[in-house]
């Protein structure tokens, strides 16, 4: 159970009910952006703490990966990375860290689809199913991997912001920063993925989906740009609400399937929850 809201830590109550180890940046940005977590979240938290919201965030992992797989053919595996000096253990952590993206970014866009749905909308939700949470033995690993971001000025993270056209690299690309012999060769590789048409489409197609996905909310959520003025939300806090918004859901999708890529990089195909017979 999540503690009483407070303004100061509502960005870490939100991470801790997605099982996050790291407190994400747009909920960070959010947070200064005067008292608007502090109007939505105690609508939102009761919807996230429920099992649907899992499953649609791994339904939409699987959308990524049958991209991911229909366009890339990776050149790098795990033999040539440590043939190119990652250490096992290097390689090990890479990929622990790898599924704790896979698991929360999905998560993120789902409830950043939602407050951007209900910007435009009286009310969304409500017609979810309210079956609770429970944390499971792999979200348990994921609160125990460490999660570093170093500075977005180290390494190719430059590059890599520039080639996204972002002001800096994101967060996933951040936290494998701290392996370069790791990350270099496979930014070599994954900087031409926005190149190919059916990379983009499927990006597009998640955030359509996560944005069709807020009327599953167990809970109904008000926070139209009218209703967060009423109750006293200046121009200038739902001006940042809007751009974070705007800019945080083309960025989740595009890295859902960097994500996506990096696990297929190390053979990692396995479905969450779309089986095949």
């Amino acid at each position: 159970m999540l503690g009483p809201m407070d303004a100061t830590s509502i960005p870490e109550e939100m991470a801790a009910a997605l099982r996050s180890p790291f407190v994400p940046e747009v909920f960070t940005k959010l947070g200064e952006a005067g008292r608007y977590l502090e109007v939505v979240w105690p609508q939102l938290r009761p919807s996230v703490e429920t099992a649907g919201i899992v499953g649609s965030a791994l339904y939409m992992a699987d959308m990524a990966l049958d991209a991911v797989e229909a366009v890339y053919e990776p050149l790098l595996d795990r033999a040539s990375l440590v043939a190119g000096g990652l250490g096992a253990d290097e390689l090990h952590a890479v990929e622990a860290l790898l599924d704790v993206f896979q698991w929360v970014q999905p998560q993120e866009l789902l409830i950043c689809a939602a407050l951007a749905e209900a910007w435009e909308n009286p009310r969304v939700g409500g017609q979810g199913r309210p079956d609770p949470r429970v944390t499971s033995e792999r979200e348990l690993a994921h609160l125990n991997t460490r999660v570093e971001l170093p500075p977005p000025s180290i390494g190719v993270l430059p590059e890599v912001a520039e080639a996204l056209q972002i002001e800096a690299a994101p967060e996933l690309y951040r936290a494998m920063a701290r392996w370069p012999r790791y990350l270099e060769p496979v930014w070599d590789e994954l900087q031409h993925m926005a190149a190919y048409p059916d990379f983009r489409r499927r990006g597009r197609a998640l955030y359509f989906y996560a944005r069709s996905s807020s009327r599953f909310l167990a809970r109904p959520l008000e926070a139209s740009r009218e209703t967060l003025a009423a109750q006293g939300l200046s121009d200038e806090e739902l001006g940042r609400v809007s751009a974070t918004l705007d800019a945080s859901l083309p960025a989740l999708a595009t890295m859902m399937m960097h994500c996506c890529a990096m696990r297929v990089g190390l053979g990692i195909t396995a479905r969450e929850v779309v089986t095949t017979s």
